[in-house]
Order: C-alpha cells, then structure tokens, then sequence
C-alpha cells in the first residue's frame, strides 16, 4: 500500500486488527526486514511497517533528513490509518527516529520498544565518518553503503548465505537521495540521553549478544535509565536480531505485549 504523506509518497504495510503497533525499520533497511514479526503479530495486533522516505517503496525528497522529519512523516501517516496511540518499535535508526517521535509527539505512543539502537548524539568522529559516506553514495551510489553494512547485520558466525542475501534484498530498494539523506540526518540527531528518566510508558529495550554496530552495552544503559523498562539480550544475533533470530525476538516480544496489557479488545481503542 502506498500514501501521500508531506508530499512524499510512502510504501507501508497495514495487517491485522487490534492494538497498533509501529514497526520503524533502521538504516539503510526497508519493511521487509520485519516481515518475520508481521507474519506473527498480525493474528493479534494491526500491525504497520512503513518504509521511511528514501527506502523501500517510498519516494525521497532532497537534503538532510532529520530525525524529527522522519517522525513528522509517521505522525501524518497514523491519522490517515485513523490507529490512535501506537506502540512504537525502531530499529537502530528507527530508533533514533522514535526518540524523536516521543519527543514531539507523546500522547500518540502507548508503549515502547527500542531494538538495537542507543539514545547518544554521534561523537564529532563518527559524524564526520557519515558525512564522508555520504559522499562516496553522491559519488559511486548506493551499493558502497551496501557492502559495508550488509556483513555487519548479522552475528560474525552466521554463515547464512540465504540469509544474507535477503538482508542485501531489504538495502537494494534505496535510493541515493535517501541513504544520503538519512546519513547527514543521523550525523546531526540531537541527544536523547537527558529524555530517558522521563519516559513514562511501558518500555522494552532488546538487543542482539553479537551486535558490533551498536553495542549491547548501549542497550543496557537505555534499560538503566527508562524506568520500569525490561532489558532482553538475545544470544546468537547481530544488530538484525529481529530478522535473525525471529522466533527468540517474537517470543520475548509477544510475552511482553501480554504482560504490557496491550492485547485489548478492538472495541475498546
């Protein structure tokens, strides 16, 4: 399916009935990555994955992409799927872009659940690595971006062929404006540290062992600092836990939602 939205057309997926849950995919993915969690989820919650403008099916616009761009454009697309509050997933960027979705627009999540991601602002070094990148995309396209991030999605002893091929698949669709867009949008994301003791919602924070993107220990602290939040590391998974360790990711995800009280009737939202 796809919709207008700030003037961008956007791919998304919108399965299910119940209580919507907001699945953002992370950089330089697309939807498909969380088909793994569409297909299970859906039995019991609506559940929506869009492609964040410049991945995937979505069109791009030109410039920096800001983190709160990103979450405008989510914040537009909900009223037109006419879901109420949310629970928000990102991944690793989209994680950066529900920080920044949380932040401007609180009374539309209900839960949380942050995968792979961390809540600082890239040091000097860092950011300035991603301004390079974007460069080399503007210069050679986006499959430099590709071969460089695809081995680092999953743990360094899966030797999955099929299975990294289909992570490749998900990174293909993007398109240069976007990778470039969201690589300066990232190297200027604001901190979010200060923001975590006053998050208020239920929050799971989940993470894979062998994740050498972001490390688990950034995971830790986001659990430390969100009160009353639930920390699970997943064993033998890179920084795509979701995709590559599914059933471990779905059952701590699915036993949370229950504990959480988000399976209520439909009647009720």
């Amino acid at each position: 399916m796809q919709m207008t939205v700030n003037n961008v057309t956007i791919g998304y997926t919108d399965e299910g009935r119940g209580v919507p849950l907001l699945f953002v995919h992370g950089f330089p993915l697309s939807r498909g990555a969380w088909q793994k969690q569409i297909d299970t989820l859906r039995s019991s919650y609506r559940v929506i994955a869009p492609d964040l403008r410049g991945f995937g099916e979505s069109e791009t616009g030109t410039g920096p992409v800001t983190m709160a761009q990103y979450a405008d454009d989510l914040h537009v697309l909900l009223p037109q799927l006419k879901t109420g509050p949310v629970v928000l997933i990102g991944h690793s960027m989209g994680g950066y872009v529900s920080f920044a979705f949380l932040r401007q627009y609180p009374e539309m999540v209900r839960g949380l659940i942050l995968v792979s991601t961390k809540a600082g602002k890239d040091t000097p070094e860092a950011a300035a690595g991603r301004r390079a990148t974007a460069e080399k995309v503007q210069a050679m396209g986006v499959p430099v971006v590709i071969e460089t991030m695809a081995p680092k999605m999953l743990a360094a002893d899966n030797h999955d062929r099929a299975m990294a091929e289909e992570v490749r698949g998900f990174m293909a669709p993007s398109k240069p404006a976007g990778v470039i867009g969201a690589l300066l949008g990232m190297a200027e994301r604001p901190d979010a540290t200060a923001e975590l003791a006053r998050i208020s919602v239920p929050t799971l924070v989940i993470t894979g062992a062998d994740d050498t993107l972001i490390s688990p220990t950034e995971s830790e602290k986001l659990a430390q600092a969100i009160p009353g939040s639930q920390l699970n590391i997943i064993p033998q998974a890179g920084h795509l836990v979701a995709f590559e360790q599914p059933d471990k990711f779905n059952h701590v995800l699915e036993g949370w939602l229950d504990r959480a009280a988000f399976a209520v009737p439909v009647s009720d939202l």
